[in-house]
Order: structure tokens, then sequence, then C-alpha cells
């Protein structure tokens, strides 16, 4: 949604990138080393050749962040959030549509364990260490759907002493609490332990009027156990398992535009409807046996076990992990007060992987690391679509269905990786990496028409939703081939030689010389490649064969980068330039009437700069900050989907819906603002002998952005400023703290998702829906520590 504020944001960002990179003379302060294990190695920061964003688990506890979207605003070139059907993380502009066939163009790692499904990014942060976001591509040492970045997540682990705490936050406005318990420290002189919980409730933001209630109404339960033995010096093992669910009532979106045809709908249901981008909305689920709101309620089980083994000089590592994930919801899906669309989702998700790594010692000519990694997983997906169109005004009765659906998928992946540092003198590196990777897919997916809310076939209702509607097309999809039934006298088509499997196979590696300029100055020249895996479109609604499947997307790219640490270590500064070149970009994208188009665009590039530094200014002053340039665009996408307004246009020269394409070569990608930036500072002040007070001022800035794939501009969000404060009372030995945190100071809106509401063609063209994002809030936290 646009902003009334207009930045100006080169002149801004250049400003704020000189004021945190100029020396001010100060006493000596030093700024602490951060560690990271983006090369599968603890490593300092600064000594690693890779562009990455790192916030700690202190951080995260401060300024409130209960998840990943939260998190995201704080990083430059960064957006994760939750879109219509499912979650989207993008890095650089380059991230999966709303599919869930698609599998992710960001990997999210969890103390060594890749979580596949864009669902994990809903869940909760507990008892985080670190949060590291690896940006470019990162297939050499992570394997495959990392062609955009990864999150690499690291949680605490037992330590040598006792501790605990106990935390609390509450958000009166918003009816927000929080509580999390954490017990830790050695059960023998080899055992340790770590038990941590946390319960999170909340009202939400938004008020649905029709249905006098708030939301998102969230409530979220997660523990998790970590064991650490260690029985010797030589062998370190730790097993972790954490459960959680999460229940939602509501979602964060209304209409905010609608035509006058579609209005004088709407206020058939609810008279005071209208239309508007605003915490207020009117929105019904079509109720019944069904439920008469939005509701999305998860669970999961998780259980990894790493063992670390010293072999003399070497290291084998053993990662092995296991997730259980499942969820069902029902979402009103005309998002309006009429009440006729609704979906239905049951997903089970189960994936177990290990991984064995070999790292030789460091120091020597040549090192190496070494890896074998195994995944399977089982995915089954089962929905079901209402359509009560009689409550549109469409039909008496008559041609309301239900669309019965189901999806399994079962895929199996193994790859293989070395990686070689040869030490060419004390200042030059030379690391080159390459990964061997196979990919195995197997589906079967079945949609129908049925009478309402049940699951009895209905050849009838089939033909008029297929033939008149343009809503579904019955088929069913197995290793048997294809069945199509098509028109209204419900004409079957079989396609025998129709293949459900899928094999392919990568190379993929990096090359990267690491020159150490000085003791202070490290710079490094990084090309390489990468793939996100082909699949299989769960949302095909129409049973087309020939889009059943998209193929993998590939990516090569160079980045050139300088680490730098300056003033006698008060202050570090790190850049890097990036070029990255995107071939068969798997896409998404809504049709205005019922489904997504999937396939794959022909070519996308991006290209920037990204800037961030710390400055220890005194022994009570650090200021940090970063700032990215982007430029992210289709360089070839000829056959792409058309908005709404052409699709008009199109119709009204004669053509029909499913036939209008336009070409967005040279078009901006979704996601990309030119610029972005943060900006962060920390004061501390003696209060006492006893008691310190400490002050926060984060600024977030993002350029205006694309939001729909088909590159509406109703519906892109404009640039806009965001500001969080905190103010902190603790004791100097920091047992306790009091601190209230502002979030969007400013109440300034903005969107992260947007589409055509459905069934344009019944009355509903030039209608849309948006989610906003949090307004302005407060939060109260106390801290205890034992």
């Amino acid at each position: 949604m646009k902003s009334d504020k207009k930045p100006n944001s080169a002149h801004t960002i250049l400003a704020i990138a000189v004021a945190i990179t100029s020396p001010i003379a100060s006493a000596q302060p030093m700024l602490e080393e951060v560690l990271v294990t983006a090369t599968k190695r603890p490593s300092g920061l600064q000594d690693v050749p890779v562009a990455l964003s790192v916030m700690s688990g202190e951080k995260i506890t401060e300024q409130g962040l209960d998840s990943l979207e939260d998190l995201a605003i704080f990083m430059p070139n960064v957006h994760i959030a939750e879109a219509g059907g499912g979650d989207q993380l993008f890095i650089r502009g380059i991230g999966s549509g709303v599919n869930y066939g698609f599998e992710q163009s960001v990997g999210t790692f969890i103390d060594g364990v890749y979580f596949g499904r864009g669902q994990a990014s809903r869940s909760t942060f507990l008892d985080v260490a670190r949060v590291e976001i690896l940006k470019g591509p990162q297939s050499a040492l992570f394997g495959k759907n990392t062609i955009a970045g990864a999150i690499n997540i690291t949680t605490a682990a037992p330590g040598d002493e006792f501790e605990g705490l106990i935390e609390a936050g509450l958000e009166p406005e918003f009816g927000h609490w929080n509580i999390t318990t954490m017990l830790s420290g050695p059960v023998t002189d080899t055992l340790g332990a770590r038990f941590v919980i946390k319960r999170d409730e909340t009202d939400g933001y938004m008020d649905n009027t029709l249905l006098g209630q708030d939301e998102v109404q969230g409530k979220d339960t997660v523990a998790r156990l970590v064991l650490r033995w260690t029985p010797s010096d030589d062998l370190d093992v730790r097993f972790k398992y954490e459960i959680g669910e999460s229940e939602r009532v509501g979602r964060q979106n209304m209409i905010s535009i609608a035509s006058d045809t579609a209005i004088s709908l709407y206020q058939t249901a609810d008279p005071n409807f209208s239309p508007a981008f605003s915490y207020n909305k009117s929105m019904a689920n079509v109720g019944d046996i069904r439920s008469d709101t939005d509701v999305h309620d998860s669970e999961w089980a998780i259980a990894a076990l790493t063992i670390d083994w010293m072999l003399g000089e070497h290291t084998l590592n053993s990662i092995t992990g296991y997730v259980d994930y499942s969820f069902d919801n029902y979402l009103d899906v005309d998002y309006g007060p009429l009440a006729f669309l609704g979906r239905g989702r049951d997903e089970a998700h189960e994936q177990f992987s290990q991984e064995f790594l070999l790292s030789s010692p460091t120091g020597g000519a040549l090192e190496y690391l070494a890896g074998l990694y195994y995944q399977q997983e089982d995915l089954q997906h089962d929905s079901f679509t209402d359509a009560i169109l009689s409550a549109a005004g469409i039909g008496n009765g008559n041609l309301d269905a239900t669309g019965v659906g189901s999806f399994q998928q079962d895929a199996e992946t193994w790859s293989t990786f070395v990686q070689l540092t040869w030490n060419a003198s004390d200042n030059i590196r030379v690391i080159g990496g390459l990964r061997y990777s196979d990919d195995q897919k197997e589906f079967e997916k079945a949609l129908y028409a049925s009478d309402p809310f049940t699951s009895e076939r209905n050849q009838q209702l089939a033909g008029i939703y297929d033939q008149i509607l343009n809503f579904q097309t019955d088929h069913e999809f197995n290793s048997s081939g294809a069945v199509v039934c098509k028109t209204l006298a419900y004409v079957c088509s079989e396609f025998p030689d129709f293949t459900n499997k899928r094999d392919e196979t990568h190379w993929t590696g990096d090359f990267t010389v690491q020159w150490d300029i000085t003791d202070q100055l490290m710079s490094y020249v990084k090309i390489g490649n990468g793939y996100k895996a082909g699949g299989f479109d769960e949302n095909n609604v129409r049973g087309r064969v020939d889009q059943a499947a998209f193929e993998d997307e590939r990516v090569e790219g160079v980045e050139v980068g300088a680490k730098m640490d300056l003033w006698d270590g008060r202050a570090r500064m790190n850049m890097a330039a990036f070029s990255s070149q995107f071939e068969d970009v798997q896409v998404s994208t809504f049709d205005g009437n019922s489904g997504f188009t999937v396939g794959n665009a022909a070519k996308a590039e991006t290209r920037g700069v990204e800037i961030d530094g710390t400055i220890a200014v005194t022994d009570a002053l650090t200021l940090s900050g970063g700032l990215a340039y982007l430029k992210a665009d289709y360089k070839s996408f000829e056959d792409a989907a058309c908005s709404e307004a052409q699709v008009v246009d199109w119709i009204a020269d004669g053509g029909t819906r499913p036939t209008c394409t336009q070409d967005l070569s040279g078009a901006p990608l979704q996601f990309a603002p030119e610029w972005s930036a943060n900006l962060a500072a920390v004061y501390y002040v003696r209060v006492t002998d006893t008691l310190e007070m400490k002050f926060g001022l984060d600024a977030m800035y993002s350029d205006e952005y694309v939001v729909a794939n088909d590159q509406d501009d109703k519906l892109n969000q404009d640039a806009y400023w965001k500001f969080n404060a905190r103010i902190q009372l603790a004791n100097i030995g920091d047992t306790w703290s009091l601190a209230l945190v502002g979030k969007n100071l400013t109440d300034e809106k903005t969107t992260v998702w947007g589409n055509d509401v459905p069934l344009a063609a019944q009355g509903f063209s030039g209608t849309y829906f948006q989610h906003i994002d949090a307004p302005r809030s407060f939060l109260l936290q106390a801290r205890y520590n034992f």
C-alpha cells in the first residue's frame, strides 16, 4: 500500500553510510569478535569470504522478535513474510512463489538440519544464539535450494555452569503476552542439559467488524530439551528434541480496493462494507459445517543428534535430523463478507536427513572439508475448496460445489561434496568447492468436483466448473499416467505416456580467492553456481498435463567483497558487490480467476552493492548499520501472466482470459527495493553504583518495491521508514532487567502481500486484497537470571 512519505532515498541512505563509517575521537573501546558457522567451521565473521548479516540472540530478545518474519525488516535485501497460501523467503529479489510444490530459493538450517518447507519461517524463536543470513548462492557447502542464500540458525546449548532465567513480555493494547523459562547446567561431570519452554498469546491488531472479533489471535507453545555428553576431550555428543504447536484465528488481510460491482455485492452481506487499507476488515468464511473464520493450526516435532569426534588432528561430524511437521487450515479465499469461497488444507511432512563431515586440521598448506548428505521426505497434502456461489448471487444453489484435491510426493536427495583450501602464502588463500547432487521425486495428484461439503463426485458440476466457470477441471495424475475430464459432457482423455517421476543430477560449486591485504583488511573474489530443484505443480487446478511439472532453476554468480577492522579494533566495515544470472526462474502468477500459472521464466539478473559497519564510539555508545543497493529484473520473460487491467483490455479486443500474456522483460522482480538500509544505536548510562540504563534506537528503510508477480502497480509498496526504540533498566550484574520496547513508532502502514480477489469474470474484476503489517505497539519486558 502506498505510504504518504516520500523520502529521498539515495541522499538519505548515503548520509547514513558516511555517518556510521566516520571515525569519532574518544576512548579506545573494542568490538567483540563475532563467531559464525557459515563455512561449516566456527570462524570469525571478518575471516569468512561470504556476504552475510548476523543478529545475536540477545538482539532478538531485546527487540521482541518472535520469528524470521519479524527479523527480516532489520536485514537489507531480505524479505520474509506470509503470503496468500504459504510463506515467502526472498534474498536480493530471488525467492519462491506461492505453490506448495515449490522448493525454497532460500534454504533454512537450524543447528545444521535443513528445513525445506516455507512454513518453517513461522516457527517462533526459542533460545536462539544467533541467526546468520548468507547472501548469494551457497550450494557448494549447503546444497540445493540455496541459490538466493541460506538462513543459518544456531540455538543455545548447555554450559558448564548452572543458570536459569524467567523472561516475560506484555503488549497490553493487542493482548499480547509471552513467558519463557530456561534451566541449564551440568547433570554429571560429563553430561549437561538445557530445557526451555515458551508460551506466547495474542489477540491481534486487526478488527473484524463483521464477526466482532480481533485478529490474528494466536497461541504458541514450544519446548526444547538439549543434552550434551562429553565423555572425553575427543568426543562431543548433542541431542536436541523440540515439540511445538501453534493456533491462529483470523488473518491480517482485508479488501483494500474494490470495483463498484464488487462493493454492491459485498454490501448485501455487510451494509457497512467499505474497501480500505486499514486495520478494520469485513470478512467471514463459508461456515456451516466449516469454520466461519480463518483458522490455521500447526504442530511439529524435531529431533537432532550431532556428534563431533576428534580423530587425531581431523574431525568427523555427524548430523542426524528428523522433522515431523503438520498443519491444517481453513482460509477465506474470497477475502470479503460474502462467505462464498473457502479453502482448507491438511499437510503432513516428514523428513529424515543425515550428513557426515570430515575436516582436516587448519594452518597447513592444504586444508579440506569433505561431506556426504542424504535426505528423504514424504509430503501428503489434502485440500478442499468450498465454492458456495449462491452466497455471491451466482446461481440458486445449483452451482454450489466443493473441489476435493490431494497431492502426495516422495522425494529423495543424496549428494557428496568437497572443499579444498590452498594457503598459497601467509596472506593468500585459494578455496574451491564442488558438489554432486541427485534428486528424485515421485508424485500423485487428483482433483474433482463434488456436492457441497462432501466427497461424492458430481460429473455435472465438474462439467460446469470446467467449461462455463473456468474454475477447475477433474483430473488424476499417477504412475499409470494422466486422466483429464473436460467439457459439459464430461469427456475424459487419457495420457498413458505421462510420467509422474523426476530424476535430476547437478554439479555445483564455487571458487574463491581470498587476500589479506593487511592484518586489518581482507578482500575476496568468489564465483559459483547453484540450483533449485524442479518439481510438480500442486496448484494445477485445470489439470494441464503440459504444465504438471516445472523445471529446475539455475544460477551463476560472482561476488567481490572486502572486510576490514578499523581504528584499532573499535570499528569494522564490510562490503560486497555482486552479480547473478538466473536461468529458468520458477514463477507462480495468479490468473485472476481461480488458479495460478506455474512455470519457468526465461532469465533474471540481480546485481548490487551491500555495505555494513559497526563503530564502538565509546565504551557506552555503539553505532551500526547496513546499506544495500539492488537492481533485480527479468532479462527475458515474454509470456508472463497479465494484470487484471490488461486482461480487461484483452477481452475487449476479442481475446479470452486464459490467452492473455504480457512481456515482462526488463521489469523488476518482486520484493526487490532498489535501496534498503538499517541504522542502530545503543547507549549505556550508569545510574548508580548498582544500576544502569540502556537506550536503543533502530531505523529501517525500504525503497518502493513490486508485490504482485503480474506487476500490477495497484499493489506496489512505496518507500518507507520504520523506527523502533528500547529503554532498559538493569542491575550491573545483569541479574534482572526491565524494559520498554516501541515498535513502528511512526505508525507506518505497509504491506508484504496482495493479489486479485478470485472470480474476476463473475463481477470481482478490479478488486484486490492485501496483507497489512503491524501498527505502532509498545512491549513491556521483564527478565530475571539466576
